[in-house]
């Protein structure tokens, strides 16, 4: 599951417990043996639907705003940006209601970045339709401010309202036993560079009290998954765990001591979050949402790799100083990504058009 369908669940499951709403979850590809509580799964599969190419948005054009008509609703809340974003804005133009759109990466609002290639086509229909969609839809809510400025630089758009992701409160028992642990967690992607956590276990794996875990799904073609796999059988220190769900990761992160990502773009990582909640400073790479990793004391924005080695073993071997930016990221975190800021997206839905 990613980021932006966990949040859809989180917001979904606070709706629920407010019990005056019809929910209708519209998807492309869900487990068949999976049943809904208290909302309604409505999955329109069609022939490729799984993979990228052109014919997503004929067979989109077509069936979404039908699925919408029969449907009707009052409000339509759209994450991600694709294709989807400027079909559901143009369908609520049409037709009288409103549609929310939440952004989910800042690469969204930015000029792409389309190299000549087979997918091409494909990219340029996504992003003319995505384009549509920001300026045509109702209301947009930002994750960060950064994302804020960014709409409005290159949109000429102001963003309805900031609302920050959201997690229930933790449920675990936190316990940090040695050895200390330090957790990647993402599906191995070249967008991740999963092979700079894996570089960093190596260098540091003469720090004996510590050992590095990977979570996450190996994505790519075989090359790569071949890759990946024989590096980090290389490395004795670190041990791959492969995929695992939302409660499986949050547990891990319960007994976990440090939180490391080395993406190179991200919009806002939930993990951070879940990281944070169960008091894991978090070092990154270059991912620093508005800032907020140094301007609360949650860790540390290293920058290139031999800073992130520095600043990893400097947590690895300071009790007192991952225990302090733990707590202060605790702090911070449940005040500010309590399922409290679902109340803000509620009040959008519950304007007077």
């Amino acid at each position: 599951m990613g980021g932006s369908q966990y949040q859809a669940k989180c917001l979904i499951e606070e709706l629920r417990k407010m019990d005056r709403y019809d929910i209708f979850y519209l998807t492309r590809g869900c487990d068949p043996n999976y049943t809904p509580d208290g909302y309604r799964l409505i999955h329109y599969g069609y022939p490729g639907a799984g993979m990228r190419g052109s014919h997503r948005h004929l067979f989109e054009l077509i069936l979404l705003p039908r699925l919408l008509k029969r449907i009707d609703p009052d409000v339509i809340y759209q994450r991600v940006g694709c294709a989807q974003t400027g079909i559901a804005a143009r369908y609520a133009l049409k037709n009288r209601c409103r549609m929310i759109w939440h952004i989910a990466h800042e690469h969204d609002l930015e000029p792409p970045r389309i190299s000549a290639s087979r997918l091409f086509v494909y990219k340029q229909l996504d992003r003319y339709m995505l384009n549509y969609g920001i300026k045509h839809a109702s209301h947009i809510i930002a994750q960060t401010w950064d994302q804020r400025r960014l709409l409005e630089r290159n949109f000429g758009r102001k963003a309805s309202v900031v609302i920050p992701n959201f997690h229930p409160a933790p449920t675990e028992v936190i316990s940090k036993n040695k050895p200390v642990q330090v957790v990647w967690v993402a599906n191995l992607k070249p967008l991740k560079q999963p092979e700079i956590f894996m570089r960093l276990a190596a260098e540091l794996q003469h720090l004996n009290r510590a050992r590095f875990l990977m979570v996450g799904a190996i994505q790519g073609n075989t090359i790569q998954k071949r890759k990946y796999m024989e590096f980090m059988n290389s490395v004795p220190g670190l041990t791959y765990l492969g995929p695992r769900s939302q409660k499986e990761v949050n547990e891990l992160l319960a007994e976990s001591h440090i939180f490391v990502n080395t993406s190179d773009r991200e919009g806002f990582p939930n993990t951070f979050i879940q990281a944070w909640f169960r008091r894991v400073p978090v070092v990154s790479l270059t991912v620093n949402p508005d800032r907020l990793i140094e301007r609360y004391r949650l860790g540390f924005v290293s920058g290139s790799f031999e800073r992130l080695k520095t600043d990893v073993a400097s947590l690895i071997e300071d009790d007192d100083l991952r225990s302090r930016l733990g707590m202060n990221a605790q702090s911070f975190a449940l005040e500010y990504f309590s399922t409290r800021n679902a109340d803000k997206i509620v009040r959008l839905f519950e304007q007077v058009p």
